[in-house]
């Protein structure tokens, strides 16, 4: 069992599906894997696009912060989507990072587990 909001992941999980969408300008699938090991259900999102610059990795989680490639379109920036993710995920006592893979970004968000109700 994991104890959470489950609205407030479901959205936390639709974020980073989105962000994967528009920003990985890939027609690849995106991948959506969740494991559990350690105490914790581990979350992860891996797109097969063009990665997130590394110059943003260490602020990503901050808030908006305009991406110099922006488009005219709505989707300008992995931004204040983000910031709000990190804080559901750490509100739930869990951990939130980004990662570049050899082709694509992967996400990946930690909620510790609760008491197994079948024990």
């Amino acid at each position: 069992m994991v104890p959470m909001d489950a609205t407030l992941i479901e959205q936390v999980i639709i974020n980073l599906l989105e962000n994967a969408v528009y920003h990985s300008h890939s027609d690849e699938p995106i991948d959506l894997n969740i494991t559990v090991h350690d105490g914790l259900a581990w979350f992860d999102i891996t797109d097969h696009g063009t990665g997130i610059p590394p110059e943003r990795l260490d602020t990503l989680f901050d808030g908006y912060t305009p991406s110099p490639n922006s488009s005219g379109d709505s989707h300008k920036g992995m931004g204040i989507g983000l910031s709000i993710c990190k804080t559901i995920i750490t509100a739930h006592g869990g951990t939130i990072t980004a990662a570049n893979e050899k082709q694509g970004a992967r996400f990946t968000f930690t909620l510790p587990l609760g008491e197994d109700i079948y024990e």
